[in-house]
């Protein structure tokens, strides 16, 4: 199973830029098909497939079939039929793979990711589409087949992830959401049954807290301290024209921006959508509001009724803690607020 760009190049070189083929299809003996129109849409590379918005769509050379005479000259009539098992093989598995894990697809919260162990995987594809595949030529897929999903480009294996992983989510969230109180990973696996009904040792959970980078449940100093300076966050106020008229000017420091309804990303929930640092803070908050908004996606979300929130904290070196903050946000989360598009470095 070659790469998706590798399948390209050898579909254009080996057969669609041929005079053989030319020839072929002028002749009737070749007919160019596909496996499903109902999936092709425009797409930023010819590398991978996209799934977005609850659709997913494919560079037409994904999909394409031929439909050929039992024997071509010089045996062509077999690099069509690899074309065709390759092709064939990818988009199933593909599609499957998606009507599994569309819960997640369409949250992209890793609470709704389901585990799918690889031979059952296999027994399943089997029993749906009545051909055979073995777990090399899933490996293969998996690892060999890129897609578009919220803003990144994931190798397909990014839906069949181990069961440690996804007990590293449900880890994380124990900790997360006990971390006055945890002390051990005997008390992570007593709560993690109680929870979430799952049944871990507590050296399972050590080597998956190693694994992962969670953080020793009993070293609260793993955080850093300068993180604390958040506790003097101000009051959350509306963002609006009067509430940002009674801010001091020249403020330096970091701003939180939050929306009225909780956003779902990979590993928690929360109502922050973007986190900002500026000089002059007042000055910044007021460009979400005007005509030459910082972030247009803000201002649209304010003309559609929205409710957005601010907070701030400061602080004279507002890049350096700005970058720590997002770094601990996506660290918790696990990416980057949803207005945010690049991390600080």
């Amino acid at each position: 199973m070659s790469t998706n760009l590798g399948s390209f190049q050898y579909i254009k070189e080996q057969v669609l830029n041929t005079e053989w083929f030319k020839k072929a299809c002028k002749e009737k003996k070749v007919i160019v098909k596909y496996f499903s129109k109902d999936f092709f849409g425009t797409i930023l590379s010819n590398s991978y497939f996209k799934y977005e918005d609850t659709k997913y769509c494919f560079y037409k050379l994904l999909l394409i079939k031929f439909d050929y005479q039992e024997k071509l000259e010089n045996d062509n009539h077999l690099k069509l039929m690899n074309i065709n098992i390759v092709n064939e093989t990818r988009f199933n598995i593909i599609k499957l793979l998606i009507f599994l894990q569309k819960d997640f697809l369409n949250t992209n919260h890793f609470f709704n990711m389901k585990i799918i162990d690889r031979e059952e995987f296999i027994i399943r594809y089997i029993k749906v589409y009545d051909k055979y595949i073995d777990s090399s030529v899933l490996s293969k897929v998996l690892t060999h087949t890129y897609f578009l999903f919220n803003r990144c480009i994931h190798k397909l294996d990014y839906l069949m992830p181990r069961k440690r992983f996804i007990y590293s989510i449900y880890i994380k969230d124990i900790i997360n959401s006990n971390m006055n109180s945890l002390r051990s990973d005997e008390q992570i696996s007593i709560l993690l049954y109680e929870k979430y009904n799952i049944k871990l040792s507590r050296r399972v959970i050590c080597d998956i807290r190693n694994k992962y980078l969670i953080s020793k449940v009993n070293k609260k100093d793993d955080i850093d301290s300068s993180l604390l300076i958040t506790n003097f966050f101000s009051n959350k106020r509306e963002l609006n024209k009067k509430n940002i008229s009674y801010l001091p000017n020249n403020i330096k420091g970091v701003y939180e921006l939050s929306s009225s309804k909780i956003e779902i990303y990979p590993f928690l929930t929360n109502k922050v959508i973007y986190i900002g640092s500026s000089k002059d803070i007042k000055k910044r908050l007021r460009t979400y509001i005007t005509k030459y908004a910082h972030i247009s996606e803000i201002k649209n979300l304010i003309n559609n009724g929205d409710r957005l929130y601010f907070r701030f904290v400061k602080i004279l070196e507002y890049r350096d803690f700005e970058r720590k903050i997002i770094n601990h946000f996506i660290y918790l989360h696990g990416e980057l607020p949803k207005l945010n598009t690049q991390r600080v470095f």
